[in-house]
């Protein structure tokens, strides 16, 4: 493991759900800030389609404990350039951790996650949560929808490829465990452009994945090209969301995860 850092980045409590269900992905959100006196050229950061080996875990579960702590990297050959982190900035990572739970056990956990750099890792404070079956009806959903999932490393690879046959653009339940990535893959694989996307679609994404959704709902401002709902959702972002500032930045460069990722799909 990486040495522990001293008090120049702090790890906000972690956000996540109660419960999760075995085989789905497991969201959690992670946000960290630089001290007020600190500043950093390049860090790795998870999202929503990589962990990029900067979020570990120790836990206790049914079976005992546990952990994973990948060794965290920068590698610009891969592409993993890092980014910065300003003076003061917060930064939160929305990502599935699942790869980091090997084949769970039902019960309840407390897991302590850490965020990790190339220099040290940083801890947080410690969260309980459970882990469950699939009920039948929950089953049978992930072999309707997500019959390909085996062939994926992880539900971040599924969600962000595009697959031959027509993806699920029906209604999905609000209580739904895959309504997240169903819903993403929806937005980059789905048939309508993004100008033509309702923006109703994204009121699933309500508790933990608020936040997101207001992003996603200014990328598809930005994408029908409608400034002033663009803005001002921008300034709502800035102000009630300051770990979701490096998103708009994106944006605000020319595009985020919907555009790029459909540009990039066959």
């Amino acid at each position: 493991m990486q040495a522990m850092a001293d008090n120049s980045i702090e790890v906000l409590p972690v956000e996540h759900l109660p419960e999760y269900v075995i085989g789905f992905p497991v969201h959690v959100a992670i946000t960290v800030r630089a001290a007020s006196h600190v500043s950093f050229a390049r860090l790795p950061f998870a999202d929503l389609t990589d962990l990029r080996s900067s979020i570990g875990v120790e836990y206790t579960g049914p079976a005992g404990p546990g952990e994973s702590m990948p060794e965290s990297r920068l590698n610009p050959e891969s592409g993993r350039r890092g980014e910065p982190l300003a003076e003061g900035e917060t930064r939160r990572m929305l990502a599935d951790v699942s790869p980091l739970f090997e084949s769970p056990a039902e019960g309840a956990y407390q897991a302590r996650f850490f965020y990790l750099t190339p220099r040290a890792s940083y801890s947080a404070a410690p969260v309980r949560f459970r882990f469950r079956r699939p009920t039948p009806a929950e089953a049978n959903r992930l072999a309707l929808f997500a019959p390909d999932r085996p062939r994926f490393d992880d539900w971040a690879s599924w969600t962000t490829v595009c697959p031959l046959s027509p993806v699920h653009t029906g209604p999905i339940d609000p209580a739904d465990p895959l309504r997240f990535n169903l819903l993403f893959r929806r937005l980059i694989c789905g048939p309508d452009p993004l100008d033509r996307v309702a923006p109703a679609v994204l009121d699933v994404l309500t508790g933990l994945y608020a936040p997101e959704r207001l992003a996603l709902q200014a990328e598809l401002d930005h994408a029908r090209n409608d400034e002033a709902s663009y803005r001002q959702l921008r300034s709502q972002i800035l102000q009630t969301q300051p770990g979701l500032a490096w998103w708009i930045r994106m944006i605000d460069r020319g595009g985020a995860y919907l555009q790029t990722f459909r540009k990039d799909r066959p």
